[in-house]
């Protein structure tokens, strides 16, 4: 239960957060997207995979040892998480290992809340989660503001494709083992594909999350898909066709419509995609309108570059 002034009374099993809270401990790199965001970052004194972050300003607090290092979430440092004292730690996750670590927490007499904007599977239902983490830091109104501007910009580009002549088809991922995997044809991928005026060609796919396909029958499928997109970590088109010289084939390959989200990654590989996306499913809108439609938009590539 949240409050500014006086603490509630008769709640006894209720855990009660002051707000706005002045400091916080992260497990998500999409947690600090929100806080920057609300213009909060002075608040997180802890983060989970500070190798992997994106943002400069957290960059240069790292460097500085403003903001530490408290681990995975399998090997989480309990004694700087209580040196810290953080007003509040935010986490993810509702498997076994995840209720026995808010249970330490909570041991702990840490105070700490589950963001799940990562089971969401619309992209303006994942940044809509500003409005949760906004609550911490009593900037409900700002948060409202600033999901209603991305929720316009988003829709507006919706409607560039509308009326669309075309509809080029688009199948995503790399070979993994023998094996593939696609993203859902519910997930927030499809969603953002189908937006962006293409045909994701596994739509009629009930997954929410990502699912396996056997190599043979993505090749046999997407052999003449006009794009592909999102391969996972790889840079050129040697390096994807070297993985197996059938990739070659595909009509995505020959034409050259091979279009990766990884165009801000750091030295450890972190995606800003996969940071900073998740609070901008405008900018990505626009970069796949840009993929899919170039004469319908002017629009300069932030996540997505095209692989050469």
């Amino acid at each position: 239960m949240l409050y500014k002034n006086e603490k509630p009374q008769g709640y006894d099993d209720a855990t009660f957060i002051k707000v706005p809270i002045k400091s916080i401990v992260c497990f998500s790199l999409t947690h600090l997207a929100f806080i920057d965001k609300l213009g909060a970052l002075n608040s997180i004194k802890g983060l989970s995979g500070c190798d992997y972050v994106s943002n400069k300003m957290v960059i240069n607090k790292i460097k500085n040892n403003e903001i530490k290092e408290i681990g995975s979430s399998q090997l989480i440092n309990y004694e700087l998480l209580i040196d810290l004292k953080p007003d509040l730690i935010m986490t993810f996750g509702i498997d076994e290992t995840a209720t026995n670590q808010l249970n330490k927490f909570k041991t702990l007499g840490l105070n700490v809340v589950l963001n799940s904007e990562y089971m969401e599977n619309h992209p303006l239902g994942k940044a809509e989660w500003i409005k949760f983490v906004a609550a911490f830091y009593d900037k409900d109104s700002l948060a409202e503001i600033i999901y209603n501007n991305i929720e316009s910009d988003y829709n507006k580009l919706i409607a560039l494709t509308k009326n669309s002549e075309t509809k080029p088809s688009v199948f995503v991922g790399m070979p993994w083992n023998g094996a593939w995997y696609l993203a859902g044809g519910k997930s927030f991928q499809a969603q953002l594909f189908n937006d962006a005026g293409a045909n994701y060609l596994w739509s009629d796919n009930k997954e929410t999350s990502s699912f396996i396909v056997d190599k043979e029958v993505i090749i046999e499928k997407a052999l003449n898909a006009d794009y592909w997109i999102n391969l996972n970590a790889f840079n050129s088109v040697d390096e994807v066709t070297n993985v197996d010289s059938k990739l070659k084939a595909f009509k995505s390959v020959k034409t050259g419509n091979m279009y990766n989200n990884n165009l801000k990654v750091n030295t450890a590989n972190g995606n800003d995609y996969w940071e900073s996306g998740v609070i901008n499913p405008h900018v990505v809108l626009a970069d796949l309108i840009k993929i899919f439609h170039p004469n319908l938009i002017e629009h300069e590539f932030v996540y997505y570059k095209r692989l050469e």
